[in-house]
């Protein structure tokens, strides 16, 4: 009507009448539309303000329920504009539309986060932190949330029905919390979604059907959780989607048949299930398949001959199922097969013809099949190739020279086969060897000597042939040899006393030879040594003393020889050791008093000439038969009582005139100390006079005042003192409980002063003394002048005077004060709470752990710990399910602190990139690009570079998930001191080769079910 009305009478004030009235109406559905809850002004202006302001508000409220530590890293989170909040990004209104919070150590919770403020977000990211609680229901009032990411936290309870609201949002992720429950039907109705990602949680229950719906979702990950049940078929109308894995999960049933009609498919994990029936034909519809993972399952039948249609898969996991039959002849022919596993299964026939051209194979892996042909024939030359595994088959013939040109072949494992001749001494030019395994064949000759030129190899394991001939001390040169094996041939000779050069040796077995001689007393300068076999030879003589020296020695087995003589009082020491076994031999004398002696079975010690002690078949060492086997005993104790008795009188005397020695000094020194107490040195009042080092200390820190605080430690505030010219201590107070500030929590206190009165370790804090006051209680310690490794790497120009070098040499202290801890202390200790906040650098950048206010004695027989301790993101995983610490826990926590070093951060999703966003199929990420920046990675000398390359290397062995498979810190800091020619540039190093060379190393070669 107003427009027909302005058209027929266009005057100027009816025009300008008209467009402020069509103003007025646009305001106000804009304000009606656009307020929301949290703003209700009619003016654009006033309503963008008010929402700006209402967000600051609800982040400020929301930082307040943070822990300190968190508030202190929200310190720019203050006043009425958001715009400036570090993580916060306004539009140009002024309005809050992206929060990313991600790897900022934030703790708490969501609870009292009002999202009904926040509506216009668009982007929230919380991830890599340690949120804890429940998601609240009302994040379903984010209506224009794109992207959700709340990964690696510690978030419980059930996934909210309500997030089914959010139909704009495209990405969601979850990952890595506690949530548990089932997975919502709901998110059926999110048809935006293009990847959900939920591994590792605690969902149970079935796979919901409605995940059909998502029509746009091509990325689909629900691992490592607990969900049972069927693969809905729903779930094969995802037509878009690229990326399945359902592995580590309690799926049951059969693999669907309609699996076929994900033709846009190309990595499909669904291992570690419990899924069952025959692999589907219509899998060969996947011609974009690329990774097919279908291990750990119970699949049974035959393999579809339309296995052939997948040329373009680079990777196949068959493992550990029930499939039976011949390997497709074509598995590798007009592929770029690089990862083939299809071991313990029931496969049989000859080994695909096709495998001898697969000139891109990397990893294979076949053992434990009925697998039969001649090895000679069958296997071709594989420049890629780094590991092999065809053990537990029938394979005949002899070993190839044409080994040799796998250039870089690390892992060779052909046990349990019918194999026969010579081990080839062409093997020693296969540099880059970690592991050679040929046990139990049919094997014959010597062992080449050429085989000490192999400086990188861990494990050698020969046992179980026809091999004779002399052990060659060339073996003596494996400086890196860990296992060594050669039981049950026909050796002969003696037992090369070059086998104390292999100073990283855990376990020798050289039983059933025909060795002779005695044992050699280099033996025990392989101080690592926990389990040696030697049974069943001809050995004679004495067993060394130098043995009882093998303070991490587990297992002794030395039976069925022709020993004599007693067993070494130094056996006493050996306080590690569990299981002994000494029958058949001609030893007498006592047992040691141990706890793997006094618990032998009789079988264990039977057999000798003359052992006594208190197990049951032997006499008794005080018995009349022991007395009849010496007959000097009773003159003998009459001489040691008489000189025991001239003894006593002689240390009466010297301690009498000591004391007055003593006591004469003390009057004077007190004299002294009343009259010139200010001038004396700080560390001689540490050793006479507590109530002087208090008084020093209080008036140092002038009643520790704020003013010479330096930082906090998990129990204390640490203070600078300065107790006269040159003498600078650092004192640590330790805090009150919480509930009750009048009482000190004297835990912490305790353990840190048991576990530092016997730690002396350059790379461990020196400690100087404590004092027990009803008001204060504290710990003296060696003053460090550049603070923690934390602080240095935060702050941007400390970090770039912390070059590489320093770095460098502050992993390997840092890991060999854990070596020090772990292997050289009796009882062993365990930090516990290991991160780069405990490590202090002092004016060289020396590293130096501290904080052991949670630190224990490791004992073997000790399972009563329930109080999980250390700090989020250092933890080891297993503590989540076990409350029973281990040195494996402070090895993880290791890892994450080398890591944390060279990177210049904690390293948070580098570590875990089972959550990245990016697919396998995508460029792996460069070590070079995860680097520290500040310090131009690019520009590393070859020997920094080669340095780097194996810190990372070793950390990510150290994060393996399974503790079993890390390795210990005595290989860490041995390892760290070797120098390792870089195979590629440094620049070509990515993360995943790291991880697979990881593995590789310390024996774990299947991570997760994954190649």
């Amino acid at each position: 009507m107003v427009s027909s009305l302005l058209l027929s009478n266009p005057s100027p004030l009816r025009v300008l009448c008209f467009f402020f009235s069509l103003f007025l109406v646009l305001v106000d559905t804009t304000s009606f539309h656009g307020a929301g809850v949290c703003a209700s002004s009619t003016s654009f202006s006033t309503i963008h303000a008010t929402e700006s302001k209402d967000g600051a508000e609800a982040l400020l409220n929301w930082k307040s329920t943070l822990d300190n530590h968190s508030q202190s890293l929200l310190s720019s989170w203050h006043g009425e504009n958001p715009c400036g909040f570090i993580g916060v990004t306004c539009n140009d209104f002024g309005v809050i539309i992206h929060l990313n919070l991600s790897s900022l150590g934030l703790r708490g919770t969501l609870d009292n986060l009002d999202f009904s403020c926040l509506t216009n977000l668009v982007s929230f990211e919380l991830g890599n932190n340690s949120i804890y609680g429940s998601i609240p229901s009302s994040i379903g009032n984010l209506s224009k949330l794109n992207s959700l990411g709340l990964c690696f936290n510690e978030l419980s309870g059930n996934i909210p029905p309500s997030i089914g609201m959010l139909e704009s949002l495209h990405f969601l992720r979850l990952c890595v919390n506690n949530l548990s429950g089932h997975i919502p039907q709901e998110i059926g109705k999110m048809i935006s979604l293009e990847r959900l990602i939920l591994s590792e949680n605690g969902l149970a229950g079935p796979i919901p059907t409605s995940l059909g719906k998502l029509g746009n979702l091509t990325r689909l990950r629900i691992s490592k959780n607990i969900l049972f049940g069927s693969i809905p078929q729903e779930i094969c109308d995802l037509r878009s989607l690229k990326y399945l894995s359902l592995r580590r999960n309690r799926l049951s049933g059969p693999i669907p048949s309609e699996i076929g009609k994900l033709t846009s498919l190309t990595i499909l994990r669904v291992s570690f299930n419990n899924l069952t029936g025959p692999i589907p034909a219509s899998v060969g519809s996947l011609s974009n398949l690329t990774v097919l993972q279908l291990d750990d399952n119970k699949l049974f039948g035959f393999l579809p001959f339309e296995f052939n249609k997948l040329t373009r898969l680079t990777n196949l996991g068959l493992s550990n199922n029930e499939l039976e039959g011949e390997l497709p002849e074509d598995v590798c022919r007009g592929r770029s097969l690089q990862y083939f596993a299809a071991f313990n299964n029931h496969f049989t026939g000859p080994t695909p013809a096709s495998l001898e051209n697969c000139s891109t194979l990397i990893r294979l892996r076949l053992e434990g099949n009925q697998l039969t042909g001649n090895i000679t024939e069958a296997f071709g030359v594989y420049q890629h190739l780094y590991f092999i595994d065809l053990s537990h088959n029938h394979l005949n013939g002899e070993l190839s020279w044409k080994w040799e040109h796998c250039r870089n072949l690390t892992s060779l494992r052909i046990s349990n086969n019918n194999i026969s001749g010579e081990i080839p001494a062409i093997f020693g030019r296969m540099a880059k060897l970690q592991e050679v395994n040929l046990s139990s064949n049919n094997l014959s000759g010597e062992i080449p000597s050429e085989l000490g030129s192999l400086s990188m190899l861990f494990k050698l394991d020969l046992s179980s042939n026809s091999i004779m001939g002399k052990v060659p001390t060339e073996i003596g040169l494996l400086s890196h040899l860990a296992h060594l094996n050669l039981a049950s041939n026909n050796l002969s000779g003696s037992i090369p006393l070059q086998l104390g050069s292999c100073k990283s040796l855990l376990s020798l077995n050289l039983s059933r030879n025909k060795l002779w001689r005695s044992i050699p007393p280099e033996i025990g300068h392989a101080q690592f040594l926990e389990i040696v076999d030697l049974s069943h030879n001809l050995l004679i003589g004495n067993i060394p003393e130098v043995l009882g020296q093998l303070r991490m020695l587990q297992v002794l087995n030395i039976s069925h020889n022709s020993l004599s003589g007693s067993i070494p009082h130094t056996f006493g020491d050996m306080l590690a050791l569990t299981s002994v076994d000494l029958s058949y031999n001609n030893l007498e004398g006592p047992l040691p008093n141990v706890k793997a002696f006094n618990e032998a079975p009789f079988e264990a010690i039977q057999h000798n000439k003359g052992l006594c002690g208190n197990i049951d078949g032997l006499p008794k060492c005080n018995s009349i038969g022991s007395k009849k086997r010496n007959r000097y005993v009773g003159a003998r104790t009459t001489i040691i009582l008489i000189l025991s008795f001239l003894g006593f009188l002689l240390l009466s005397c010297t301690l009498i005139i000591l004391v007055i020695v003593n006591h004469h000094r003390r009057g004077i020194i007190k004299r002294d100390n009343d009259e010139q107490a200010n001038e004396l040195d700080f560390f001689r009042i540490l050793s006479y006079d507590g109530k002087v080092f208090y008084d020093r200390i209080v008036k140092a820190t002038e009643g520790f005042d704020s003013k010479y605080y330096v930082g906090e430690g998990a129990y204390g505030i640490v203070y600078k003192a300065e107790i006269s010219e040159g003498q600078t201590i650092a004192v640590k107070q330790i805090s009150s409980s919480q509930e009750d500030s009048e009482i000190v929590d004297l835990i912490p206190f305790e353990r840190e002063i048991q576990a530092l009165t016997n730690l002396r370790h350059r790379n461990i804090v020196k400690f100087y003394g404590f004092c027990s006051h009803v008001q204060r209680c504290f710990l003296v310690y060696e003053y460090m002048e550049r603070g923690s490794l934390r602080t240095t790497l935060n702050e941007d120009e400390r970090a770039k005077e912390f070059q590489w070098d320093k770095r460098v040499n502050v992993v390997r202290g840092v890991a060999d004060a854990l070596s020090y801890m772990h292997h050289e202390c009796s009882p062993p200790l365990i930090h516990r709470d290991l991160t780069s906040n405990n490590i202090l650098l002092d004016r060289d950048y020396d590293a130096h752990v501290s904080d052991f206010g949670t630190a224990r004695l490791l004992r073997p027989d000790s399972s009563n710990w329930t109080n999980i301790a250390g700090t989020i993101g250092y933890i080891a995983p297993e503590l989540a399910y076990s409350t029973i610490p281990t040195e494996k826990c402070d090895v993880y926590s290791f890892g994450i602190v080398a890591l944390e070093t060279i990177m210049g951060k904690h390293p948070g999703d580098y570590v875990f990139r089972e959550c990245s966003l990016f697919t396998q199929t995508e460029s792996p990420m460069l070590l070079m690009d995860v680097l520290d920046q500040r310090l131009s990675p690019s520009r590393l000398q070859l020997q920094e570079a080669q340095d780097v390359v194996s810190i990372s290397k070793l950390a990510f062995a150290c994060l393996q998930t399974d503790p079993r498979l890390r390795p210990t810190m005595a290989q860490v800091s041995c390892e760290l001191r070797v120098q390792v020619p870089l195979e590629i540039p440094l620049s070509a190093v990515n993360l995943e080769q790291l991880r697979d060379l990881s593995v590789r190393k310390f024996g774990a070669f299947a991570v997760d079910g994954e190649f």
